[in-house]
């Protein structure tokens, strides 16, 4: 399926774990205490982890530790003047906080424009919410399916403008113009762009579709107090509503730091220690080319290069000056959390220095690319794209929250716009990639 259940996601892979033999080496319900580093790891030493579970605890010695702690635990919070005065219904717009039935029929205030506002501008629309405000400091990009689909299934990254192009199709709609939005740093003829803002794409078309039609409203500004059904900004602009949603991000685990000793990243290696890398998502997205919207390519990637490493350690001690370094902030609990630059200027310099790793990434994302365009061939995904704008533009109508006689927009990405578009970016990637040999088959000649 295209858009599979989270069910039949998790089915997946438990079964793909079992079949790898993973379920006899996992062990679940333990906790990792602290881990103390015992002599030199790259020659002889080692880690012991300091583990306890339910009703016993447990010391177990390792020769290197991937550390993946996430960073979605706690949703963070902020509490507003005159709560009980509102009167309404106030929620986290995730982590199952949501009592569903108290969005029918009302306006609801999302506050924040992360990737869980636009998942939860669907969910109001499907349950018949009549307003959709969005209160927010600043109005992230949001990915239209097809977009996702076209950087999905490209074997070779997809540069910026051609992204910024695909997305100005469906922000047209909106009258937004890309190119000149905050998140896009593009040169004078616009043939290199690149994309920087705090949180990821949200992924969606109904987004759209509900700002056309004027369902969702995005409302630039901070609340600073509540009243009786209403929420004030602090320019004083006041907005009805019943029910208040907040979508202001996640924390992460403000014990890892201490767990694992962390004083400084270089690469993404904690202490510049090759034995000790640290695969989390990274803060938001900086990109000048994108292999996909969603966390995996980049994880994808990372793991292959954690294996390299480890295969050869002494491979990093070369190269590990020159990464990025972050050193530890007393006054900030998550350190481990890196930020998208700090990714993206690993990769490049580790690529820079190691053509074999280069030549397996680019394995790893052609073979991703041939999964995705199997799986999801361009009639196909376009058709279902197009069968679900119908259908939520039918919805809102069914549902009173647009007129039945309103005007059906049509879908902005059509078979040819996407063929074109791909064709454009093939060809420049090629070009790229031709102008690159020339350059280092020249600087060979000279030496």
């Amino acid at each position: 399926k295209t858009w599979p259940s989270r069910d039949s996601i998790l089915e997946m892979c438990v079964a793909c774990g079992e079949r790898h033999g993973l379920d006899e080496k996992t062990r679940f319900n333990t906790s990792l205490e602290k881990l103390e580093v015992k002599g030199d790891t790259l020659n002889g030493g080692h880690y012991e982890l300091h583990l306890t579970t339910e009703d016993a605890s447990e010391t177990l010695k390792v020769s290197a530790l991937i550390s993946c702690p996430g960073t979605f635990y706690n949703p963070i919070d902020i509490k507003w003047p005159g709560r009980d005065e509102f009167g309404g219904y106030v929620c986290h717009g995730s982590y199952d906080s949501i009592n569903y039935d108290k969005l029918k029929d009302a306006t609801v205030c999302i506050v924040g424009h992360g990737g869980f506002t636009i998942e939860n501008v669907r969910t109001c629309v499907e349950r018949k919410a009549k307003k959709i405000y969005v209160v927010c400091r600043h109005r992230h990009l949001a990915g239209p399916k097809m977009v996702s689909w076209m950087v999905s299934g490209a074997a070779v990254p997809l540069p910026g403008p051609y992204v910024v192009e695909a997305f100005q199709m469906m922000y047209s709609l909106l009258g937004v113009d890309v190119w000149a939005h905050p998140v896009v740093n593009a040169n004078a003829d616009r043939s290199s762009a690149i994309l920087t803002q705090t949180t990821t794409f949200g992924v969606t078309d109904i987004y759209f579709l509900a700002c056309y039609y004027k369902v969702c409203e995005i409302v630039n500004g901070e609340i600073e107090k509540l009243s009786k059904g209403k929420v004030i900004l602090t320019d004083g602009k006041e907005l009805e509503c019943n029910v208040i949603m907040k979508c202001l991000g996640s924390t992460g685990a403000t014990d890892f730091d201490e767990i694992i000793g962390f004083q400084f990243y270089q690469g993404w290696w904690v202490n510049g220690d090759p034995l000790l890398p640290v695969v989390a998502p990274a803060k938001g997205v900086q990109a000048k080319n994108f292999a996909g919207f969603s966390l995996a390519p980049g994880y994808a990637g990372m793991i292959v290069t954690n294996r390299y490493i480890l295969d050869d350690p002494t491979r990093f001690l070369g190269v590990r000056d020159w990464l990025p370094k972050t050193t530890k902030d007393d006054h900030y609990e998550c350190n481990y959390i890196y930020k998208g630059s700090h990714v993206l200027a690993t990769m490049v310099i580790l690529q820079g220095q190691f053509p074999d790793l280069t030549a397996e990434l680019a394995e790893a994302d052609k073979l991703k690319a041939e999964k995705h365009m199997k799986a999801h061939p361009l009639e196909k995904h376009l058709s279902e794209c197009l069968a679900e704008w119908k259908m939520y533009i039918k919805m809102m109508k069914d549902h009173g929250q647009i007129a039945a006689d309103a005007e059906e927009i049509e879908y902005p990405y059509t078979k040819e716009n996407i063929e074109e578009i791909s064709a454009r970016a093939e060809k420049t990637i090629l070009e790229d990639y031709e102008k690159a040999m020339a350059k280092m088959a020249k600087k060979a000649g000279k030496a």
